[in-house]
């Protein structure tokens, strides 16, 4: 093996335009995690919770017809998502397109993992988020009572164009919509559980 420094010339140009791109990408991934940082203290704030959750979990309900019904989890952990700890529920005992009793038997199976030592599953969220409003965090609250567990959920909830315009705990509205920073970061949490339902659903590829 030989390792050259190049001192002049085009060799000399290019490792400088390495240690400059180097530079820049380190930058960039500090104000993404200074960024980041920055959200889970506002959405703290907004949530009254007691401390900055550091594993948020959140899901969509994705069907075609009656037919290849499933429930995605998405999780957010260590400032980014986190894809390997993605899960799809394909949806069993619940009868139809039934997005209340689909989002019931999904966190049901879901959240009596906490504890097992699976990967994943067996880890507790700090805060779990619903696509949907009222009715969809009262589902979830019903199966969080029924299991004895105590975990902060809201409901996102979209406006009539499909944007997400607040968090609901079930009965009152927090309005994200004129807090960008806050808007994204919900959103995008939004749109990553109903791209991956929707994907593994057309897919077929459900355990």
């Amino acid at each position: 093996i030989t390792v050259k420094i190049p001192e002049r010339g085009d060799g000399k140009a290019l490792c400088n335009m390495a240690i400059e791109n180097a530079r820049e990408s380190a930058r960039q991934y500090r104000l993404e995690g200074e960024r980041e940082d920055k959200n889970i203290k506002r959405l703290t704030a907004l949530l009254g919770l007691h401390e900055p959750p550091r594993r948020i979990e959140a899901y969509d309900i994705s069907n075609i017809g009656n037919e290849n019904i499933v429930a995605s989890m998405v999780v957010w952990s260590g400032s980014k998502l986190k894809k390997s700890d993605y899960r799809m529920f394909s949806i069993k005992t619940t009868d139809g397109a039934d997005d209340y009793g689909s989002m019931r038997e999904a966190l049901t199976r879901r959240l009596n993992h906490i504890g097992d030592g699976s990967l994943s599953l067996g880890e507790t969220p700090d805060l779990i988020l619903v696509d949907g409003g009222d009715a969809h965090v009262g589902v979830a609250k019903g199966v969080l009572s029924n299991l004895s567990l105590e975990i902060p959920v809201f409901g996102m909830v979209k406006d009539d164009f499909h944007k997400t315009r607040a968090l609901t705990d079930g009965k009152n509205e927090i309005s994200i919509a004129k807090e960008f920073d806050m808007y994204a970061f919900i959103y995008n949490l939004q749109e990553e559980a109903h791209r991956f339902a929707v994907k593994s659903s057309q897919k077929g590829k459900i355990k």
